[in-house]
């Protein structure tokens, strides 16, 4: 190595060297996945009477066709685990083909409604949630944080049409393809780097309820209608 290159090594290696000696997490955030593109990323659209998970969801739980959705009221979260056909509470959430499976609408009303209710949303919107893809007990799993969604309007948004020709002129249609973030989520990089890995623990399935629980609607028993 010529030396004038060999002295900008020694200075790198220098500097790294004192970066690394007195470097600590405190103060730093972990920018949230949200804040950048995520075409491909797995997610669930939840609408006011459905959900849908996307293709990259249904690719990332290999051969899985029939899940349990589960959701936990203190976190906020909608955990989603493969089952059998069988399995009490199981769901189809695919169209499953010889050739390849692709996402299927999940009409889900009393589902969806008590969702909003909880999460206080508003039912002209649509919201969009990613999904992390973690392992439990060696089970694979996805966790939706329902407290970062992407929101969209649904179709136009009009104004209370009591003055006729005004409102009518006032009214301006939205694009419902364009999403946005609350301002608490779009004004923040993310949350420290503790915080951080004690949300992405998920240690207990304790406090998650199926769909079926949640909306009282029970599966019937196998060979009975």
């Amino acid at each position: 190595m010529p030396p004038e290159k060999q002295i900008v090594q020694d200075d790198r290696d220098a500097r790294a060297e004192e970066l690394e000696s007195a470097f600590s997490y405190d103060g730093y955030q972990v920018v949230r996945k949200e804040l950048f593109a995520h075409l491909r990323d797995p997610a669930i659209v939840i609408r006011k009477d459905s959900i849908t998970f996307n293709t990259a969801c249904i690719t990332g739980l290999e051969d899985v066709v029939y899940v349990h959705v589960m959701f936990n009221n203190d976190l906020k979260r909608i955990v989603v685990r493969g089952c059998d056909e069988n399995d009490k509470d199981a769901l189809r959430w695919c169209v499953a083909k010889p050739d390849k499976r692709k996402s299927r609408k999940m009409s889900c009303k009393p589902f969806a409604t008590l969702v909003y209710q909880k999460m206080g949303w508003d039912s002209e919107c649509r919201y969009k949630i990613l999904g992390y893809r973690i392992t439990f007990e060696g089970e694979t799993l996805y966790v939706f944080d329902l407290l970062v969604p992407e929101i969209f309007h649904e179709g136009q948004r009009k104004k209370n049409a009591v003055d006729s020709q005004d409102n009518a002129a006032s009214t301006k249609p939205v694009n419902s393809r364009k999403g946005f973030y609350l301002d608490d989520i779009v004004g923040t990089f993310g949350v420290p780097v503790e915080e951080h890995r004690k949300e992405s623990e998920v240690k207990q399935m304790d406090g998650y309820v199926s769909m079926g629980i949640l909306t009282g609607k029970i599966a019937p028993e196998a060979g009975k209608d």
